[in-house]
């Protein structure tokens, strides 16, 4: 009996141990597979410079790249002024100082040091070591300096395995060395023993004492806690307990070591003096993002470790940059409050964008007020999703219906509310007025909500959200999937002034787009590709099309919303107006045949602006009158060809009659702009001439006499809306004359 319960208990043992084993293998499996194994080898080789340069084209022809690079020295990116140090460069007993401390075995391991990582792993488990024992190796720590990733998870660390095996098979040990002692980070926002050495000792690696050496390589392990400017306690400790690993490691003699550990170690007082104190412009930092950004999905590594990477120096940056846009728009937001007045005493925010419309390069950003006086600050340009208000009609409703055939130039809609509820309607116009039958080129001029939403219907709400994001738009499918977010720009999560601008640019440049750009491509300190930027460009509507549509946005400069926009005297221009909920944010996107320029002004906290002039109109006057000084004003917008221009009814926009002429309020026809498929064929069947009695106003009956009477145009249309509506065109209609 006892032996068939040992036979029955042995199966079961051994099932189990089996199945253990198959699931061991298949995780094993599983988690291989799922690894990044490898990273780019050329982030780890030397950069020959600490310093990232940037460039801008002093261009013949943009739009064909035919142009020079030219250095933008005041634009040089980085954390300390250094250079890269040749590991031949450095002192013995800074390279020995790092090794004892942070990983004795480094010349015999290939990558891993097996036992250390046995040991981390029983500490982390048992946690009988609290000194902050690790088992990463110099290589494993290179790795996570330069992708950024310190996470703590099984996979993170096998990967870290994975990749410094690989390191190690094709890079020297002399080479991960220097890569390390160069990048790692070494407090005060500090990277590097070079930039370390400079600003705690203001001498160079090559001159640093072996107490010194041993100061620095103290810092690595906490360098919050050890910094010797800071924690000048902390370091000696530490330091000590690196200087007697490096004499039992026997790196230096008995008598080195108690020389060093009796050596006064003086920190400079000019550590804050001794720091970079440049302010990057708002155009570089954006460009910084973009690039952090591309570097990171390449190369599989975090963002904050690309921008790392780039500021600890070694590349040549080629952006797309105007210097000379880009200072004048600085100094119209240095002098921001002489075009503003206060709100409740105080000075709203403000943001501008200009973009090559024919390329999609930024040419210039400012993304704040008044002079910048900090890095790495808040962008309103690109990090601030607002709501755009009706500066999106023009791209999720007019150029979608111009481009399916919806509507054209001169299509009618009737300006008056949805009924919602008993007593409500919606949506509202502002100012808070309803004028009946106007056609779509007036609706978009004054902004008129009625009709974008009445509009919006036409061309379709899905229809609507695909095309805002062939332009580069955002839109949350559920939650934007209605006629306030996508009639009226109450987007749920807002949209960046940098993709609203560079949206309409596909008005200016025969309906083709593609992403913005602040830069073309990056190399190494050798030239060697390490980032290229060439989006692709996408049609989203059609040549004609794209003119009819400017040719609606340049009426809203002329005589619309944005008439008090005084570029127009000097240059063709056109654009819209948006303001949103609550009168929250104000915003002018506009352009000429020549660039593109996106304003956006409100509070960052949001809050209602109570100005008479949209102030975004007022900046951009302001901006582009500078951006236009040495150019030809004389170019226009240009037809594509096969636009076709005639005269039509304002109220029908059919061909006009006598009976247009004859309206009381004066001559009702106005030029439009069509395609030939579009040109009105049909007389207008709206106007209708009749006889008015003089006395009463009413249409006259066959028993007033001529003298009575008096024959006018009135529009035979009839509308059916709540009376306590009041529309402006009621008492021209005939069905209220009876």
């Amino acid at each position: 009996m006892k032996e068939k319960k040992k036979s029955a208990l042995a199966k079961i043992l051994i099932t189990v141990l089996i199945l253990s084993i198959v699931l061991i293998i298949s995780f094993g499996i599983y988690v291989y597979a799922n690894l990044d194994k490898e990273v780019d080898i050329s982030l780890f080789k030397s950069k020959g410079t600490s310093s990232t340069k940037i460039y801008y084209y002093e261009y013949d022809d943009r739009q064909n790249r035919v142009g020079i690079p030219v250095e933008l020295k005041e634009e040089e990116l980085f954390l300390e002024k250094s250079e890269w140090k040749s590991i031949y460069d450095m002192p013995s007993n800074l390279k020995n100082a790092f090794i004892a401390v942070e990983d004795k075995r480094f010349y015999e391991h290939k990558g891993v040091d097996w036992m250390r990582t046995a040991k981390a792993f029983l500490n982390y488990i048992f946690k009988f070591d609290k000194s902050g024992y690790g088992g990463s190796t110099i290589t494993q720590q290179l790795i996570k300096n330069v992708t950024g990733d310190n996470s703590i998870s099984p996979k993170r660390k096998l990967e870290e395995i994975f990749r410094a095996r690989n390191i190690e098979k094709n890079l020297s040990k002399n080479e991960i060395l220097e890569s390390y002692l160069n990048v790692v980070y070494m407090s005060q926002n500090c990277y590097g023993v070079q930039a370390a050495s400079k600003l705690y000792f203001c001498k160079d690696v090559s001159d640093l004492t072996l107490a010194e050496c041993a100061s620095l390589a103290s810092i690595v392990q906490n360098p919050k806690k050890y910094d010797p400017y800071t924690n000048m306690e902390n370091n000696k400790s530490r330091r000590e307990l690196v200087l007697q690993l490096m004499w039992e490691q026997g790196y230096i003699d008995k008598e080195e070591y108690e020389q060093a550990r009796q050596e006064e170690v003086r920190v400079s007082s000019q550590v804050e003096n001794n720091r970079s104190s440049g302010i990057y412009s708002w155009y570089t930092e954006a460009m910084l993002d973009e690039i952090s950004t591309d570097m990171s999905k390449k190369y599989n590594l975090k963002k904050s470790a690309v921008r790392g990477l780039i500021l600890k120096g070694g590349f040549n940056i080629y952006s797309v940059i105007d210097p000379t846009l880009q200072k004048q728009a600085e100094e119209v937001y240095k002098s921001y409050m002489a075009y503003m007045s206060h709100q409740n005493g105080k000075y709203p925010q403000s943001s501008c964008v200009i973009i090559d419309p024919y390329t999609n390069d930024v040419l210039a950003l400012v993304g704040g007020t008044g002079e910048k006086t900090g890095n790495l600050v808040f962008n309103r340009a690109t990090d601030a999703k607002r709501p755009p208000g009706s500066v999106i009609k023009p791209l999720s409703v007019y150029s979608l219906g111009l481009e399916n055939g919806a509507f054209n130039y001169s299509s009618v809609y009737d300006d008056t509310p949805l009924k919602l509820t008993e007593d409500r309607y919606w949506p509202k116009n502002s100012p808070n007025k309803f004028r009946g039958l106007v056609p779509i080129s007036y609706a978009v001029e004054h902004s008129i909500n009625t009709v974008a939403v009445k509009a919006l219907k036409d061309v379709g709400i899905d229809n609507s959200i695909n095309h805002l994001k062939r332009l580069g738009i955002t839109v949350d499918e559920t939650k934007d999937k209605n006629e306030a977010s996508l009639a009226l720009g109450q987007l749920t999560y807002g949209e960046s002034l940098l993709n609203i601008t560079n949206a309409y640019c596909s008005f200016v440049n025969g309906g083709e787009i593609s992403s913005p750009k602040t830069y073309l491509k990056v190399t190494d300190a050798f030239g060697n590709g390490i980032l290229e930027k060439n989006p692709k460009k996408n049609r989203v509507m059609s040549r004609e099309n794209a003119y009819i549509m400017t040719m609606m946005l340049k009426g809203v400069v002329d005589r619309g919303t944005a008439s008090c926009i005084s570029l127009k005297g000097s240059i063709d221009t056109a654009g819209k107006t948006g303001t949103s909920s609550g009168n929250e944010d104000k915003w002018f996107v506009g352009y000429t045949p020549y660039y593109v320029c996106g304003v956006w002004t409100g509070f960052d906290t949001p809050a209602p602006l109570n100005y008479l002039v949209n102030p975004s109109c007022t900046l951009f006057d302001a901006i582009m009158k500078k951006a236009h000084e040495n150019l030809d004003l004389t170019r226009g917008f240009e037809s594509p060809g096969g636009i076709y221009e005639c005269d039509v009814c304002f109220d029908s926009g059919g061909i006009p009659t006598e009976s247009c002429m004859c309206d009381p309020r004066g001559l009702r026809s106005y030029k439009g702009y069509f395609k030939f498929s579009d040109i009105p064929r049909n007389e207008c069947n709206i106007h209708k001439t009749v006889d008015i009695n003089i006395s009463t106003g009413k249409i006259a009956t066959g028993f007033v006499p001529f003298w009575k009477k008096r024959r006018v145009s009135l529009l035979n249309y009839e509308r059916e809306l709540d009376k306590q509506i009041t529309v402006l065109d009621d008492e021209y209609l005939i069905s209220n004359r009876i």
